[in-house]
């Protein structure tokens, strides 16, 4: 009601031009616009060419230390993003240069049992376990930086060449006794040509030496990647009786519970325990360490 008032005050000493807006309130912009033009040709050009070399990102704060080593004025954080705003940036997730979506092509196998149903009542007391992989780039992470409205911005990222790291989980479930976690990380290092990712055999060895852990038959349920059902997978699989795959359907909206556990150490990263599996047993850890980067498998109860 006191603003009604105020704009009849107004309207009844000058009319209707008095209600005209004079533009927005407060104080005005501390840098010209010639200043605001400069401003943003340096950011066009990059942290980089600032002194800025750990990383390819703008922050509010960056931009608050280069207007005033650039104009000598000093800016709050958040001033300096209202300053963004105003100017045409936003925040937004930037990407490397070359990167594309890639798609992978799963073939498709009839049925969800690679064994042809037999061994399932023979695998009847065994373990139940659930298998995925999951990558970890070792690439430097990118966090959010500012770029125009309409252009997403490309950031140069260093260690792009550094290679990947790939880790195996397996969970070993039965009624009555102990839950089993093994897993086998893998280090894939950066060259042409290089494979990024687990193959049949680091597949196969984790199951064995899960097997040899648990000494019982084991019925694996797992995803449709194409590793999983691939010629030379079907081969090493029905070589063993002590094995039966249960394939997942093609799109399986809820997480088995390995995927649970990727999703969790892909947020938080911590520490899984791990121990050399180097004879013929497979050695249980329950201290904590680091991941190793040597392929063998390690186990945890």
């Amino acid at each position: 009601m006191k603003s009604a008032y105020h704009w009849h005050q107004l309207w009844r000493d000058g009319g209707r031009e008095a209600l005209t807006s004079h533009g927005p309130s407060g104080s005005r912009c501390r840098l010209s616009p010639r200043c605001l033009e400069k401003l943003a040709a340096c950011l066009d050009e990059g942290p980089a060419a600032h002194g800025w070399v750990e990383d390819q990102v703008w922050t509010a704060a960056r931009v608050a230390t280069l207007i005033g080593r650039k104009f000598h004025v000093s800016y709050s954080v958040s001033g300096a993003t209202r300053l963004m705003h105003r100017l045409g940036f936003k925040p937004a997730e930037p990407r490397t240069p070359g990167r594309r979506a890639r798609r992978e092509g799963r073939d498709r196998v009839e049925g969800g049992d690679l064994g042809g149903g037999r061994r399932a009542r023979a695998a009847c007391g065994g373990y139940i376990c659930f298998e995925d992989e999951a990558g970890f780039t070792r690439r430097p992470p990118r966090g959010r930086t500012w770029g125009r409205r309409g252009r997403t911005p490309v950031v140069t990222v260093s260690g792009r060449r550094s290679g990947r790291l790939s880790v195996a989980g397996l969970i070993a479930i039965r009624p009555g006794s102990r839950t089993r976690l093994c897993h086998r990380p893998r280090t894939h290092r950066a060259g042409k040509g290089a494979r990024r990712s687990m193959g049949e055999r680091d597949s196969i060895a984790l199951i064995n030496g899960a097997h040899q852990l648990v000494k019982a038959p084991i019925m694996l349920v797992w995803d449709r990647l194409n590793t999983h059902i691939s010629h030379t997978m079907r081969e090493m699989t029905a070589e063993r009786e002590w094995l039966t795959v249960f394939l997942l359907p093609a799109y399986s909206p809820d997480l088995n519970p390995i995927e649970c556990l990727w999703t969790h150490v892909k947020r938080t990263r911590p520490t899984l325990p791990s121990s050399p599996w180097t004879g013929s047993k497979p050695s249980c850890a329950t201290g904590s360490s680091a991941f190793s980067t040597d392929p063998t498998l390690s186990t945890v109860s």
